[in-house]
Order: structure tokens, then C-alpha cells, then sequence
């Protein structure tokens, strides 16, 4: 009888880990994608900025937070970055429409069936933009300068599960900052992704 409560007490500590290890409740995104950039009108001039087709980049992190039968809420944490998105304009010069960024929020997923979940995200934080700079320089009076600016951010995906581990995900973030900055007209910076994440 002792052998056996032995056997038994082993039998539940070591079941402990490896139900564990079946509750997925993290993931790590790598997303690229086109960061397509619009001709404009420089601010307060007449020289007008060249469209451009650069890169967008990004890895996410989410950590999921709470779970029912409906969805799932998660700790979404992204930085993204724009790419090879240097243009010219109608005077010498170049512009780097570049940003990094980072934000961090709330991610809701929701299934739709076994493998596939549609997504929405929600949060804030900070990037670096850039913005270009006229000034009376004949040889190359275009330049570019960055600035630190705040985020709010929102966006949406679908996942889909390819293994246990592994799934494909596409998805667009709105990244909201100030007017003018990293080849925007406006305020909005839509960034297409798609890529795969692995979940833990």
C-alpha cells in the first residue's frame, strides 16, 4: 500500500508540469510589411514631397491576461518601426520619412472557430518621427529632423493557427501622433503586417 501511495504522490507531482505546459498564455509576433507613403505638399512652403513605397517592421509581445469560452484579453506590447523610406521632393534634397515607436496596450482575440481568431488592439506610447526642413540652402535646401512624440494606437488582425506553436498573422495599426511627421499629410500612419507568431 505504501509503494502504491508513492507511486500515486509521483504520478501527481509530475503531471503538475506537463498539464502546465498545455495552457498557451504567451506569444512573440515578426511582422513586415509595405509602409506606402503619399506625395504632399511640404507645411508652410510651396515644395512638394514625392511619394515612396518603404518598409514597415515590427515584433510583438503579448501575454494573456484573462480567458473565457468567448475570447481572450491580453498585454500587447509592439514596436514598430518605418523602413527604406527615404523620398525626394520638387527641390534637391532628400526626406527620411522614417519613425521608430513603441507601444504597449490591451489586445482582445476572439475565436471563430479551432484555428482562426480575429483581433483588435488598443494602447499608447512614444516613437521618434521625422519631418522635413526647407531652408535657404541653394545646393540641397531640403533636409530632414526628428522629433520625440506620443502615440495612441489602434488596430486589427486575424490569426491563424498553423500548428500548436505556430500561426500565420496579418493585421493594420493606426499609429496616431502629430500632423506632418514621417511622410503623413495628417495625423494617421497606417501600417500593414503580416507575418508569424509563435505561442507558448
Amino acid at each position: 500500500m505504501k509503494s502504491r501511495g508513492l507511486l500515486l504522490a509521483c504520478a501527481v507531482l509530475l503531471s503538475g508540469p506537463v498539464s502546465a505546459q498545455r495552457v498557451q498564455n504567451k506569444d512573440v509576433s515578426f511582422s513586415y510589411g509595405p509602409l506606402p507613403i503619399k506625395s504632399s505638399t511640404i507645411r508652410g512652403t510651396n515644395v512638394t514631397a514625392n511619394g515612396t513605397i518603404g518598409m514597415s517592421s515590427a515584433t510583438g509581445y503579448g501575454y494573456q491576461v484573462a480567458r473565457t469560452a468567448a475570447g481572450s484579453i491580453w498585454i500587447d506590447v509592439a514596436p514598430i518601426f518605418g523602413l527604406y523610406a527615404s523620398g525626394s521632393a520638387s527641390v534637391p534634397g532628400r526626406i527620411n520619412n522614417g519613425f521608430s515607436s513603441i507601444t504597449a496596450g490591451f489586445r482582445l482575440m476572439v475565436p471563430l472557430q479551432s484555428r482562426t481568431s480575429v483581433y483588435g488592439t488598443l494602447g499608447g506610447g512614444v516613437g521618434s518621427f521625422s519631418y522635413p526642413v526647407v531652408s535657404g540652402d541653394s545646393t540641397q535646401p531640403l533636409t530632414s529632423n526628428s522629433t520625440a512624440h506620443g502615440i495612441f494606437q489602434f488596430g486589427g488582425g486575424l490569426d491563424f493557427r498553423l500548428t500548436r506553436g505556430l500561426s500565420l498573422r496579418g493585421e493594420v495599426r493606426n499609429l496616431v501622433t502629430g500632423a506632418g511627421l514621417s511622410g503623413s499629410s495628417g495625423r494617421h500612419h497606417l501600417v500593414p503586417l503580416i507575418g508569424i507568431a509563435f505561442h507558448f
